[in-house]
């Protein structure tokens, strides 16, 4: 959990805790809260009177140009999100913290649509030939199951089995998926406990696995430009192709909520799910 203190954040401290208390209460995931509080610490430093004593033209300031002034349009809409969010729960008339609302006028920066990003198979194929343990039992987890960081990093050696996979993700949502016959055999042989742990042998965090994973991938393998992220993209792309282009067996597989509301009432047969796991071509 990223840490609140006066020291970084030392004139909003208390108010940024008490709304990310409320984040928490709402179930928001804790990589959510985590990002909100290192961004509305990072303004609050900034600011010259701090967050909560901002005004509107020191906040799209702050947020719409940053540091050097080359903040990517995603980036600002991040911080644009955690700060109106902020000030909406600050500014609520029920429990109001403030009077003022600074943020409501800020400019919505244009976000250009994300697109898919998956690693190459033949990148992938020397990634999975020469990573090191522990990194590769994650790699394949990313790749062949679609896991995310934090998911990886909950995950632990009982939860898997020859057929399926137990995981505990995002927020508080669990989901099952089919465990690949690739990654059964990397972690079948493997002691009780987390996959991913610390030298103490308790779970590594989100953060952990994610910083060693893309440091092993980038700097030790040289694959520049690839993260963990675009394994479970890699994942996505041919799990949609194995399941014959059953874009709702892959929003299963991957643990999504969308992509439409119809979807909600399409029941997707466990067979399917596992037929596009197994027909996923691992390059190993």
């Amino acid at each position: 959990m990223y840490p609140v203190t006066a020291a970084n954040a030392p004139h909003s401290h208390d108010l940024i805790t008490s709304y990310l208390r409320h984040l928490a209460t709402l179930g928001r995931a804790e990589t959510t809260r985590d990002t909100y509080a290192d961004e509305l610490c990072r303004l609050d430093r900034r600011l010259p009177e701090g967050l909560i004593y901002a005004c509107a033209d020191e906040l799209v300031d702050g947020i719409h140009r940053g540091v050097n002034g080359d903040r990517s349009a995603a980036h600002t809409a991040k911080i644009r999100a955690a700060v109106c969010g902020f000030f909406a729960w600050a500014t609520n008339p029920a429990h109001a913290h403030l009077d003022y609302d600074p943020s409501r006028h800020l400019p919505r920066p244009q976000v250009n649509p994300r697109r898919p990003r998956p690693v190459a198979t033949e990148q992938l194929r020397d990634i999975l030939a020469r990573a090191h343990e522990p990194m590769r039992t994650w790699y394949l987890l990313a790749a062949a199951n679609g896991l995310r960081c934090v998911e990886i990093a909950r995950l632990d050696r009982a939860d898997i089995t020859d057929t399926a996979t137990w995981l505990r993700g995002k927020g508080s949502r669990e989901r099952i998926v089919p465990t690949h016959p690739a990654v059964w055999e990397a972690v079948r042989g493997l002691p009780a406990g987390p996959i991913a742990r610390t030298r103490a042998g308790r779970h590594a965090t989100r953060v952990q696995v994610q910083e060693r994973g893309n440091w092993h991938l980038q700097r030790t393998l040289g694959h520049r430009g690839v993260s963990m992220h675009r394994l479970r993209h890699w994942h996505g792309t041919y799990a949609h192709q194995a399941a014959g282009g059953d874009i709702r067996v892959v929003q299963e597989l991957l643990g999504h909520a969308s992509p439409t509301t119809t979807a909600v009432y399409v029941a997707v047969v466990d067979e399917r799910k596992a037929a596009a796991v197994r027909g996923l071509p691992l390059p190993i």
